[in-house]
């Protein structure tokens, strides 16, 4: 499409078609906005063909917003109840045609995210302390599409919508399942991660930070701030997700990730057919998150064995001849409880050499096996 259409052909904002004076797209096709189209247009091409990296635009964009703004204003000298949406249309002239440039802000973290929303799509409302009927709710699928849309429309306005309407439908949700009694963050936040799994948006964390880094701060105030926080946090959950986060007990957290993990890694096309994971490194990467998992479980034990040894063991400072007839069955369960975790320890420690193996293994070449080796520490 020629540049010049961009401005022409920009669907209007609701506030701008509702106006009985002419819009601002009405008359930036005026002989008068010629100049400022042209700046605006130039500038579009200017960041399209641009090599600077990307985290030098917000700076560079958000400015020129200001200045298109300001000179619209200088030209028209529209009435201050327009200023707001002016200022919206502007933006959207802007930032519409430069998605597609600047949204891939953060791939990798948008495939850790991706990844963990796809680990743990088999987490069930009750994992969450979610009433089981949240499905049922007529509100709740359009929930799920909100957030799906967020990677589907173009500017940071839109995005921002789709963050803030989910998260207005799912307070109405919470708030009728609870009988309108109070509810609070406590309460949405839950119901929001479970639509969030459940609509497994793509570039999740590029999407966020498009909207913080485009959108002019004034305009992420109140609610839209109070809504586009909690889904920023709803994403950190789920980014971090473990089963001490959720109502499941241990070994059937194993059970289920192990399962959902074995799926995804037979699945070439699973992770792959949305273009954001190369196919020749996606088996490594599944590899990854897996020994990530396995070492982030270990962790956890060993900060179990610090505070075992500080505050739960009776007996790790006890000599054997202080010891007595009474406190033996006491001191034997220790024993045994102390062992049982030691030998899931040596299990977990035996899975991870395996599975490190398995990755030297598939590699392609003796360097990149040489170099997974001193990663790994086994070198």
């Amino acid at each position: 499409m020629d540049q010049s259409t961009i401005i022409d052909e920009s669907e209007q904002s609701l506030e701008q078609s509702r106006r009985v004076e002419p819009t601002v797209s009405d008359k930036m096709k005026r002989n008068e906005s010629a100049t400022l189209k042209q700046k605006i247009i130039n500038f579009i091409r200017e960041v399209q063909q641009s090599k600077l990296p990307l985290d030098s635009m917000p700076n560079i964009v958000q400015q020129k917003i200001s200045e298109f703004e300001d000179e619209f204003q200088d030209l028209w000298k529209e009435s201050d109840e327009y200023l707001r949406e002016n200022g919206e249309a502007i933006e959207k002239l802007v930032m519409k045609p430069l998605c597609s440039k600047l949204i891939l802000i953060d791939p990798v973290k948008d495939r850790e995210i991706e990844f963990s929303m796809k680990a743990y799509s088999f987490v069930q409302a009750k994992h969450l302390d979610i009433d089981e009927n949240i499905e049922k709710h007529k509100m709740f699928n359009q929930v799920i599409d909100l957030i799906s849309k967020i990677d589907k429309v173009e500017t940071p306005r839109e995005k921002l919508n789709c963050i803030v309407n989910a998260g207005k439908q799912t307070s109405a949700i919470v708030n009728q399942m609870a009988n309108n009694q109070p509810t609070g963050a406590d309460n949405l936040l839950p119901v929001l991660i479970y639509a969030t799994l459940k609509a497994q948006p793509q570039r999740a964390y590029s999407n966020i930070l498009f909207v913080s880094y485009y959108r002019s701060p004034k305009r992420i105030t109140g609610e839209d701030e109070y809504y586009f926080t909690t889904y920023e946090s709803t994403l950190q959950f789920i980014e971090k997700l473990d089963y001490h986060k959720l109502n499941i007990n241990h070994q059937e957290f194993q059970e289920l990730s192990k399962e959902r993990l074995d799926i995804i890694k037979n699945s070439q096309n699973e992770l792959t057919q949305n273009g954001i994971f190369n196919m020749d490194t996606h088996q490594n990467y599944v590899n990854l998150q897996m020994i990530k998992m396995k070492i982030q479980d270990l962790q956890r034990k060993s900060k179990f064995y610090e505070q075992s040894k500080k505050y739960r063991l009776k007996f790790n400072q006890k000599q054997l001849n202080n010891i007595t007839l009474n406190e033996i069955p006491e001191f034997y369960d220790e024993y045994q409880n102390l062992y049982k975790n030691l030998i899931e320890m040596q299990k977990d420690i035996h899975n991870l050499y395996e599975l490190t193996n398995e990755i030297i293994k598939e590699s392609q070449s003796e360097t990149k096996k040489v170099a997974t080796r001193k990663f790994f520490g086994i070198l």
